[in-house]
């Protein structure tokens, strides 16, 4: 509960300075709440994709299956995006397109005052072969202009990221008709395994941190069952 001299300061004004400056010392004495008496920290699980039926099994949307799959089908539409309410956290699902995710997550992460540790986004990735996961604090976006977008909203690239190996696009086709492509048959097998992981993954982080899901999951690598499949 907020100290009463907190909204008295905003009652005895007419200024909006003041109502500004209620504002902030009200979201900072719920950090600070939580942190003094070890109360659990709001999270966010954003996953980045398309909406619509015709990207639905397209490598771009990895992002959306994830959540999808951690939190139900439980989402309801909230302005330009997807949202389910997820233990202790959120998870979402921005309808803006892929391009433009920011403009959901950022509004989203201040209202609920979201510190960037505690923001994941999960995404497909180009620079890792299919088979294959990686988590990582801030960075370069690598060209993926979801993240980008994510980063130009927040002004900040603190955030953490879940990366899904989609692979390089065979020589002869565009990297944005790739990703708009699905997997080929010969593959599923091998994204299936990639997306359970990253569904636990996604756990280990919430429970553990970020360090502890790099340890378990960043060495793993599913592509030798295709190798396999394939012989």
């Amino acid at each position: 509960m907020l100290p009463l001299a907190l909204v008295g300061l905003a009652l005895r004004s007419s200024s909006p300075w003041r109502y500004l400056d209620f504002w902030r010392s009200a979201t900072s004495y719920g950090l600070l709440a939580r942190t003094v008496y070890h109360l659990p920290m709001p999270f966010l699980i954003v996953g980045l994709g398309n909406p619509g039926a015709q990207y639905a099994r397209t490598r771009h949307n990895a992002g959306f299956v994830v959540v999808e799959k951690l939190a139900g089908k439980d989402f309801r539409l909230k302005g330009n995006l997807l949202l389910s309410k997820f233990g202790e956290g959120y998870a979402i699902k921005p309808v803006t397109y892929y391009n433009e995710a920011g403009k959901a997550v950022a509004p989203f992460v201040r209202y609920h005052n979201i510190p960037l540790d505690r923001l994941l986004v999960i995404h497909d990735e180009l620079d890792l072969p299919v088979g294959r996961l990686r988590l990582k604090a801030g960075g370069s976006s690598a060209g993926n202009k979801g993240v980008e977008s994510i980063k130009r909203e927040l002004g900040d690239a603190g955030f953490h990221r879940l990366r899904i190996g989609v692979g390089k696009p065979p020589a002869g086709i565009d990297g944005a008709d790739w990703v708009l492509s699905g997997f080929r048959p010969e593959e599923r097998k091998v994204v299936d395994l990639v997306l359970g992981a990253a569904q636990e993954a996604v756990k280990v982080w919430i429970a553990e941190g970020l360090e502890a899901a790099r340890r378990q999951f960043n060495g793993l690598d599913f592509a030798p069952s295709l190798i396999e499949d394939e012989i």
